[in-house]
């Protein structure tokens, strides 16, 4: 009886090290794409209501196919203070901004207790309408007007 004979023979590992070779700077490289960004914001408390205060401003927002109509407890804000957008409102730069930011400007003069301020968009408004309407909410050529910015469910 014969004995089978075996061949020794190395393994060829070059195509595996060539691969993990590209491999890893491509996956470094497309690591730095993926970046993520904070927006700070403040969640509507869940939970049984408290005491509400009977002088607070209540300001909310409105974000619509119109442009701004802003609600609050004061004066100015009897019959809500509309906004309405330069022309068809398609994105950012067609709604007011900057007469948001005014408007509550003086509000912020008036209440200056106040820090919050309650968004409640149409369903339709866009991230970057979103976003820029929390800028002027928040900043004023470098005054804070109303830092904490809640985010209502829409129409």
């Amino acid at each position: 009886m014969s004995r089978p004979t075996t061949i020794r023979t190395e393994l060829d590992l070059v195509p595996i090290m060539n691969l993990v070779t590209i491999l890893i700077p491509f996956l470094l490289i497309a690591s730095s794409f993926a970046s993520l960004a904070v927006i700070p914001s403040v969640l509507p408390a869940i939970g049984p209501g408290g005491e509400r205060q009977v002088d607070a401003l209540e300001l909310k927002v409105h974000v619509g196919d119109a442009g701004f109509r802003v609600e609050g407890n004061d004066p100015q804000l009897e019959e809500g203070a509309a906004l309405l957008c330069r022309g068809p409102c398609r994105g950012p730069e067609t709604y007011d901004l900057s007469g948001l930011t005014a408007l509550l400007a003086d509000l912020k003069k008036r209440h200056q207790a106040e820090r919050s301020v309650i968004l409640v968009p149409d369903a339709f408004v866009s991230y970057e309408l979103l976003i820029a309407t929390m800028d002027a909410a928040r900043m004023d050529a470098g005054d804070t007007l109303f830092p904490e910015v809640v985010i209502a469910g829409g129409t």
